[in-house]
C-alpha cells in the first residue's frame, strides 16, 4: 500500500489492469450467457430430398441459420438428445447421415445397404432403427457401434417407425401391406401383425404412451391404435394424409392432408374436425413444438414450412427450405 501511495502512476496502472481484468471477467459472462441463450431454443431439423441436404430451423427466431450437406435424398429424421446427434436416412445412398447437433456438422455416414425412408430411435438412444422402403425389412444399428447392424422382419413397404414410451415394442408402418407390426425390440421377433387402413405410412405416439396414431393414406383416416391390445378405432381426416402431430394434452391431433395442401385439426374427444387450415402444396412432415405451442409443417410442393399458431389454428408466417422437403419422422430437437 505504501508503495502504491508514494508512486500514483503504478498506482493507476494497477487499477487500469484490474478493472481490465473485470471487464474481460463480465464480457465472458455475457458470451457464455448469450451462447446457453442460444442453445435453449428449439430446433426443427428440415431434410431437403432435392438439395441433399438437412436446413436447420431455429424455431424461436424463425430462421434457418445453418444448411448442412448429407447423403442422396434424404427423408427421415431421429433425434438422440443426450448423444448430441441427428441421423438422417437418405433413400438414393443407402445410407444415414449422422449429423452433430451441437456443431451442427455431418460427423459420419452409415452404410445400410436399404432404401432408407422411415427411421426412429429407442428410448435409450442405443438403437437406430431403419425402415427398408425397398423390401420387407427394418435394420437395427447399434448407435455406438455402426457396423453392428440386425436385419429382421417387416410387412410390405415398411415406412414409419415408433418406440414405445417403454422401449419394448416397435411399431412399423407397412405402407403396402396395409397393416402394423408390432416387434419386440429385445428379441426383434414379430409379437403383432394389426390391420390398419389403406397405405398407412407415418406413426405418432399419444404423450401418455398409450396410443399409435397412424396415418392411412389411401383411406383418408387416421387409426388409433392401443399399444397393449391392438385395439383400433378410426377417423376420418382429409385427402392423402402424410403425417400426424398430437398436442401436449393429447387433445388434439394436427394431420397433413398432402392433397388437400392442409391441416385437419381433429378433437380427439370425438374424432371430430373443428378445422381445416390452408397450408403448402404437398405437406407432408408435421410436429408440435411443445415450447412456442406451433405446428410445424414441411410442404414438399412450395419448398417452404407452415407455422401455425396452435392457440389460434392459424398459419402465422412461411419459411423457405431448399428443394423437394420432407422431414418424415420426429425432427424437432428440444432444448435442455
Amino acid at each position: 500500500m505504501r508503495t502504491l501511495l508514494k508512486n500514483p502512476n503504478y498506482f493507476f496502472r494497477c487499477l487500469k489492469q484490474y478493472l481490465a481484468l473485470i471487464e474481460k471477467s463480465l464480457a465472458n459472462i455475457l458470451l457464455i450467457t448469450i451462447c446457453q441463450t442460444c442453445f435453449a431454443e428449439n430446433l426443427a431439423y428440415i431434410t431437403n430430398q432435392g438439395s441433399d441436404s438437412v436446413s436447420v430451423l431455429n424455431i424461436a427466431s424463425k430462421q434457418v441459420t445453418r444448411t448442412i450437406a448429407v447423403g442422396k435424398a434424404p427423408v427421415g429424421v431421429a433425434i438422440a438428445p443426450k448423444k448430441q446427434r441427428v441421423y438422417i436416412s437418405n433413400a438414393n445412398s443407402q445410407t444415414v447421415s449422422v449429423i452433430n447437433s451441437a456443431t451442427q456438422q455431418t460427423v459420419q455416414e452409415i452404410p445400410v445397404n436399404a432404401q432408407a425412408v422411415g427411421i426412429a430411435l429407442s428410448r435409450d438412444e442405443k438403437t437406430l432403427y431403419v425402415a427398408d422402403w425397398g423390401g420387407e425389412q427394418v435394420i437395427a444399428v447399434d448407435t455406438a457401434h455402426p457396423e453392428k447392424q440386425q436385419t429382421f422382419k417387416a410387412g410390405k413397404t415398411p415406412s414409419g417407425l415408433l418406440v414405445s414410451a417403454d422401449n419394448k415394442k416397435l411399431f412399423i408402418a407397412n405402407r403396402d401391406s396395409n397393416d402394423v407390426t408390432v416387434v419386440d425390440t429385445k428379441t426383434l421377433k414379430t409379437i403383432a401383425q394389426v390391420p390398419v387402413g389403406l397405405h398407412p405410412f407415418a406413426l405418432s405416439l399419444s404423450p401418455d404412451g398409450k396410443t399409435v396414431f397412424v396415418v392411412n393414406v389411401v383411406s383418408n383416416t387416421l387409426t388409433l391404435l392401443n399399444v397393449e391390445t391392438y385395439q383400433a378405432s378410426t377417423v376420418k381426416t382429409g385427402q392423402h394424409p402424410y403425417g400426424v402431430a398430437i398436442s401436449p394434452d393429447g387433445r388434439r391431433a394436427y394431420v397433413s392432408n398432402n392433397h388437400a395442401e392442409s391441416v385437419s385439426v381433429i378433437d380427439l374427444t370425438n374424432g371430430n374436425t373443428i378445422k381445416t387450415i390452408a397450408v403448402g402444396e404437398y405437406p407432408e412432415g408435421i410436429e408440435y413444438d411443445k415450447a412456442s405451442n406451433q405446428v410445424l409443417v414441411v410442404n414438399w410442393g412450395t419448398d417452404n414450412v407452415s407455422i401455425i399458431d396452435a392457440l389460434t389454428n392459424t398459419v402465422t408466417q412461411t419459411i423457405s427450405s431448399p428443394k423437394l422437403c420432407r422431414s418424415f419422422g420426429q425432427f424437432i430437437l428440444e432444448a435442455k
